[in-house]
C-alpha cells in the first residue's frame, strides 16, 4: 500500500484529453487544431500540438471526458484502439492473444460504444469489440465518464465514442499512408500492417463537397503459453506400511470424517499446459461524403466496414493426479502447511488433451446519413443509420490420450520468480506419434447476428436569456434484432484405441512455448496440423461414425427428418435464440450560466427511454405419460416480452475560481441493459459432471445411468434468464482542474457509483423428473454495490527558461486511479460470501507513467502501465476436505485472484524528410506473465492457478504524407 501511496504523490501526467459532443453536437475545433489532430499517426505535427488542443477543449467540455487523439495513437506502440485506451486515466484492459481487449472504465465493463456518435456493436452483443478498430484509422477515442441527456444511453460505466476522420477536417487534397513490419516474439512470426487515407474537398457552384476514403489492414500473430492447475483440491492420506507414500482418501474415510486427519496432504487434482496460437487479420474501410451547400446547411453520408478473421490453433495437455490405483511419493510440503509443493505420481488416469482449429469471422457494416442546419440561435440535426454485424465460427478438435500411463513429476509452485505449476514425464517420448491414441472428435459451428435501424433528431436553441444560455431537446428511435445459433457434436472413440498416426490428418510437433522460462514442463508434443483437421473433417466424422448417429439412421428418432447428416453439426434448438428490441428515447436539457462572484455554468436535463424486448427460444418440458409408464420430453417454443421505462436525470456545474482553475460537479443516473445471450430463455444440457461420478470421488457411482434413480451423477446445463433486470447506477463526480500552461495541467477527480443489480452467472442444483439432478448455470442479478475512487493526473513539458532549447523537448505525463469497489453477490454466492465482496475485474490501483521527448526531427516515448491485483471470478471450490461431501450442491464459492502486473512500451520516430517518418515500437518489454491464484478454503489459503506468458511485439514502419 505504501508503494502505491508514493505513486499517487509522484504520478506525473495525463494522456491526451479533449471533449467532443456526439456526432451532430461535435465541438468545432480551430482549423489548425483540426489539421494537427486529424492527421494522426501518419503526419508528424507533434505530440505537443495534440496535447495543447486536447487540454484547451477539456477546459470547456460539458461532461467529464478523457480522450486520446490520433496524434497520440500514432506515437504510441499500439496496433488497436483498445490498446491505446489503456493510456487514459481510469481505463483498465485485459491483455491476451497479442492484444488488449475487455475495456473497463473505472473498473466497470458495462459501457456503451458509438462510432461517430451512433451506436455500434459486434454480433449479438450490446457493444463493439474495440480491438477491431485499428489504431491507425481512428481520429479520436472519446471516453465519457459522466453523462448528459443528449448522449445515447446504455452504459453505467460510461460511453466510448470512436471518431473517424472527415474530408472537411482537412484544407484540401491529402494522401496519407503507412506500412509497418510487426515481429511477434513468442510465435516468431512477422506480419504487415498498412493504412491508406485519401481525402479531397472542392469548392463548386453548389457548395463545398468533400470525399474521404480510409482503408486499413491490421495483422496480429500470437502464442500465449499457459501453465495451470486443475480446479478440484484433493486430500491424500499415508499408505499403510509404505512410509513416504500417499493415496487419495476413500469414500468410507471421507464419510468417517477423516478428511482433516493429521498427516493428510492437500493438492490440486491435475496440471496442464495450454498453448493459444493464432493469427487475427482485421481489414477495415471507411468512407465519408460531405456537402455544404451554404454556411448554414450540411449533408453527409458515411459508411464503415469492419472485418475480423481469426485462425486459432489451440492445443492442451492435461496430466491428472487421480484415477484407479494412483499413488504419490517423494512428497514435499510447503513449510508449515499440508499443501504439497512437489511429488511424484504413479498410476491413475492417463494424460490426455486436444489440438485442432477454430476459424472465426466477423463482418460489421454501418451506413449513415444526415443533415445539420445551423442558423443564428437555432441548430437542428438529424441522423439515420443502419448497422449489420455477423459473427461465425467453425471449429474442430482432435482429442487424444496417452497410450500408457507414465510416471509424472509435479511441482505445484516452482521455485522461480514466475512461480506456478510444472510437470514432466519419465521415460515417455512426447514426439513419438505411437505414444498417442485418438480419444474423440469435437465438431462445432455457430453464428451470431445483430442489426439495427437507429434514427435521431436533436435541436439546440440559444435563448439569449442571462441565466438559461441554451435549450436542447431531441428524440431517438432504435429497432435492434439479435440472434444466436450453435451446433456441436462430440463423439468419443477412446475405447477403440485408434493410434493417432492412423488418422487422416497431418501430424506435427507443436510450436515451442514458454520462450522466456527455463521450465521442465512440456513445450512440444505431437498434434494434428490445424488446416489438415479442417480439410479432412468429413473423413474424421466418418471415422467416429458421425453419419451413423441415431438421428441419421433411426426413423423413430424425433430429429430424423430434421437432421443434417452430410454437413456440419446441425444447430441445437436449445442453443438458439432470437431477440427483437424497440426503444424510444426523448430528452430535454438546459445549459445555464451566471455569476455568483465567480462564473458558474452547467447543464440540467433528463432522458426518458421506453424499452420493449422480446426473446424467443426453445424450452425443454417434461410431463408424465398419461399411462404412468414414464416421462414425456418435449421441446417447445418459448417467448417472453419485457417492457420498462427508465428516467435518467443529470445535473452538472462548473465553477471557474480563476481563468486556469475550475471545479466540476456532476450527478447522473445511468443503466445498462442485460446482454441478449444473458436473456436467452433456452436451456442447453451438457455432460455429466465427471467428478460427481468419478470412481475416486467421495460420491460413489452405483453403475446406474444418470437420472432420478441415481443421485450420485449430476447433469450440467446452462442457459439465460429472461427475468434479468437492467443494472442501475447513481453517479457522483467531482473534478478539480488546474491548467498552468498550454500543455501543462494537474487534475484530481473523485467519483462514486451506487450500483444495483450486477449480473453474474451461478450454478444451482435443481431436480428434473426425467434427468434427475441438474447443475444449472444461469445469470442472476446481484444486490447493491458501490465503486468509489480518485483519479490524479499531471503532465507538462520542461519549458523552463533556464534550460537550453534541446532540453525543452522533454516532458512527463502520468495518471493514477484508486478504486474501492464492492457488491453484494447473488443469493447462492452470498451464502458463502455475505456482505459486499470485491467486484470482478476491478483493480484497486492502476497508473500510467510516461517519459517523452519531442522535437521536429525526433521523438521518443517510454510508457509504463500498471494494474494491481483483482478478483478474476467466483467459483465453487470442489475441495473434498470441505463439507458437505456433495461437492456440486454445497461446495463454497471462493475467489480466483489475478496478480498485479505492469506493461512497459517504447516508441521512437525520426523524420529524415519533411513528409516521411520512420517509427520503431516495442510493446510488453518486460514480458511479465499473468499470474492467477485459486483460494481453496475460507481462510484464504491459495494454490497457483495459472501462469500465462504473452507476446512481446516489435514493429518498424514508415509513414508518408503527400499533399
Amino acid at each position: 500500500m505504501g508503494r502505491h501511496f508514493i505513486t499517487l504523490l509522484c504520478a506525473t501526467a495525463s494522456a491526451g484529453l479533449f471533449n467532443t459532443q456526439a456526432l451532430a453536437q461535435e465541438t468545432s475545433l480551430p482549423a489548425e487544431a483540426v489539421e494537427a489532430e486529424t492527421q494522426g499517426d501518419i503526419v508528424v505535427t507533434g505530440i505537443r500540438q495534440s496535447i495543447e488542443t486536447s487540454q484547451a477543449i477539456k477546459r470547456t467540455s460539458d461532461q467529464i471526458v478523457d480522450v486520446i487523439v490520433a496524434e497520440d495513437i500514432g506515437k504510441l506502440p499500439d496496433v488497436t484502439a483498445s490498446a491505446s485506451l489503456a493510456r487514459i486515466t481510469g481505463i483498465q484492459v485485459n491483455r491476451a492473444a497479442g492484444e488488449a481487449a475487455e475495456v473497463r472504465v473505472r473498473g466497470l465493463p458495462n459501457l456503451s460504444t458509438t462510432y461517430n456518435g451512433r451506436e455500434i456493436f459486434t454480433g449479438q452483443g450490446r457493444f463493439v469489440a474495440l480491438q477491431d478498430f485499428p489504431a491507425a484509422s481512428v481520429a479520436a477515442l472519446e471516453v465519457y465518464k459522466s453523462s448528459t441527456a443528449d448522449l445515447i444511453e446504455g452504459g453505467i460505466a460510461g460511453q466510448i465514442n470512436v471518431r473517424a476522420r472527415k474530408p472537411f477536417d482537412f484544407k484540401g487534397f491529402r494522401i496519407f499512408g503507412s506500412l509497418d513490419a510487426i515481429h511477434f516474439d513468442q510465435s516468431q512470426r512477422i506480419e504487415w500492417n498498412g493504412n491508406l487515407l485519401v481525402s479531397n474537398r472542392w469548392e463548386t457552384g453548389i457548395g463545398d463537397i468533400g470525399v474521404l476514403v480510409n482503408a486499413n489492414m491490421a495483422n496480429t500473430d500470437f502464442l500465449d503459453s499457459t501453465r495451470e492447475q486443475g480446479f478440484a483440491i484433493q486430500v491424500g492420506t499415508p499408505v499403510a506400511g509404505q512410509p513416504g507414500r500417499f493415496r487419495p482418501l476413500t469414500v468410507a474415510e471421507f464419510n468417517a470424517g477423516r478428511a482433516n486427519d493429521p498427516g493428510n496432504i492437500r493438492y490440486p487434482d491435475g496440471q496442464a499446459v495450454f498453448f493459444g496460437e493464432g493469427n487475427r487479420w482485421r481489414p477495415s474501410v471507411s468512407a465519408v461524403l460531405q456537402w455544404r451547400p451554404s454556411s448554414e446547411l450540411e449533408f453527409y453520408v458515411d459508411g464503415l466496414f469492419q472485418g475480423y478473421r481469426g485462425r486459432d490453433s489451440d492445443r492442451y495437455l492435461f496430466s491428472p493426479a487421480f484415477g484407479a490405483g494412483v499413488q504419490f511419493s517423494d512428497v514435499v510440503l510447503k513449510p508449515g502447511t499440508n499443501q504439497v509443493a512437489s511429488m511424484t505420481v504413479t498410476g491413475g488416469n492417463r494424460p490426455d488433451g486436444y489440438s485442432g482449429y477454430r476459424d472465426a469471422k466477423t463482418d460489421t457494416y454501418q451506413i449513415a446519413g444526415g443533415a445539420i442546419w445551423d442558423k443564428g440561435p437555432l441548430k437542428i440535426s438529424a441522423d439515420v443509420a443502419y448497422t449489420d454485424s455477423t459473427f461465425t465460427v467453425q471449429a474442430g478438435n482432435i482429442d487424444f490420450a496417452f497410450a500408457s500411463v507414465p510416471v509424472r513429476d509435479i511441482s505445484y509452485d516452482v521455485a522461480h520468480e514466475d512461480g506456478g505449476p510444472v510437470f514432466a514425464y519419465r521415460d515417455f517420448d512426447l514426439t513419438d506419434p505411437d505414444n498417442f491414441i485418438f480419444r474423440g472428435l469435437f465438431d462445432q459451428r455457430s453464428q451470431a447476428k445483430g442489426d439495427d435501424i437507429q434514427a435521431r433528431v436533436d435541436v439546440e436553441y440559444e435563448t439569449g436569456i442571462d441565466f438559461i444560455d441554451k435549450v436542447e431537446f431531441g428524440a431517438r428511435f432504435n429497432n435492434r434484432t439479435a440472434s444466436r445459433r450453435n451446433g456441436s457434436k462430440y463423439l468419443n472413440v477412446e475405447g477403440r484405441r485408434i493410434p493417432l498416426a492412423n488418422l487422416p490428418v497431418d501430424l506435427m510437433l507443436s510450436a515451442p512455448g514458454f520462450r522466456d522460462g527455463p521450465f521442465m514442463q512440456p513445450r512440444r508434443f505431437v498434434i494434428a496440423e490445424r488446416d489438415s483437421v479442417r480439410d479432412n473433417i468429413r473423413e474424421l466424422r466418418d471415422l467416429v461414425d458421425y453419419f451413423n448417429r441415431p438421428e441419421c439412421v433411426d426413423p423413430n428418432s424425433p430429429e430424423f427428418e430434421l437432421a443434417d447428416c452430410e454437413g456440419p453439426p446441425p444447430y441445437n434448438d436449445l442453443e438458439t435464440f432470437d431477440a427483437d428490441e424497440n426503444s424510444l428515447a426523448g430528452y430535454a436539457q438546459i445549459k445555464y450560466k451566471f455569476d455568483a462572484g465567480v462564473p458558474i455554468d452547467g447543464s440540467i436535463g433528463v432522458r426518458a427511454i421506453r424499452t420493449e424486448t422480446t426473446l424467443a427460444g426453445i424450452s425443454r418440458v417434461v410431463t408424465l405419460d398419461p399411462d404412468g409408464s414414464g416421462n414425456l420430453v418435449a421441446f417447445v417454443p418459448i417467448e417472453q416480452t419485457n417492457t420498462y421505462t427508465d428516467y435518467l436525470p443529470n445535473a452538472s456545474a462548473r465553477i471557474k475560481f480563476l481563468d486556469n482553475l475550475q471545479l466540476r460537479a456532476a450527478y447522473t443516473e445511468t443503466r445498462t441493459r442485460p446482454n441478449f445471450d444473458q436473456l436467452n430463455p433456452s436451456l442447453n444440457f451438457g455432460d455429466i459432471i465427471p467428478t460427481a461420478c468419478d470412481p475416486d470421488s467421495p460420491i460413489p457411482p452405483d453403475g446406474a445411468p444418470p437420472g432420478p434413480d441415481n443421485p450420485n451423477c449430476v447433469y450440467t446445463a446452462s442457459g439465460g434468464n429472461p427475468d434479468l433486470r437492467p443494472i442501475m447506477s447513481t453517479n457522483y463526480d467531482l473534478s478539480l482542474e488546474y491548467y498552468f500552461s498550454r500543455a501543462g495541467s494537474a487534475t484530481v477527480a473523485v467519483f462514486r457509483r451506487d450500483v444495483n443489480g450486477f449480473i453474474s452467472r451461478i450454478s444451482n442444483l435443481e431436480t428434473d423428473p426425467d434427468l434427475g439432478r441438474l447443475s444449472i448455470n444461469r445469470p442472476f442479478n446481484g444486490d447493491d454495490g458501490r465503486l468509489q475512487g480518485i483519479e490524479v493526473a499531471f503532465g507538462t513539458f520542461f519549458d523552463f527558461d533556464f534550460l537550453p532549447e534541446w532540453a525543452r523537448g522533454f516532458g512527463v505525463r502520468g495518471n493514477y486511479t484508486y478504486i474501492d469497489a464492492g457488491a453484494e453477490l447473488a443469493a447462492d454466492q452470498a451464502e458463502d460470501l455475505p456482505g459486499q465482496q470485491p467486484v470482478v475485474g476491478v483493480s484497486e490501483h492502476s497508473y500510467n507513467l510516461v517519459a517523452l521527448y519531442e522535437k521536429p526531427q525526433f521523438s521518443a516515448r517510454l510508457a509504463y502501465n500498471y494494474q494491481s491485483s483483482f478478483v478474476d471470478g467466483y467459483n465453487r471450490v470442489r475441495d473434498f476436505a470441505l463439507p458437505p461431501v456433495d461437492q456440486e450442491g454445497g461446495a463454497p464459492f471462493l475467489p480466483i485472484f489475478e496478480d498485479g502486473r505492469g506493461v512497459l512500451d517504447f516508441s521512437a520516430s525520426v523524420n529524415p524528410l519533411k513528409n516521411v517518418t520512420i517509427a520503431f515500437n516495442v510493446s510488453n518489454i518486460l514480458g511479465e506473465p499473468v499470474r492467477r491464484y485459486r483460494a481453496y478454503n475460507v481462510a484464504g489459503d491459495v494454490f497457483p492457478r495459472q501462469v500465462k506468458y504473452l507476446e512481446r511485439i516489435f514493429s518498424l514502419g514508415v509513414r508518408v504524407r503527400l499533399q
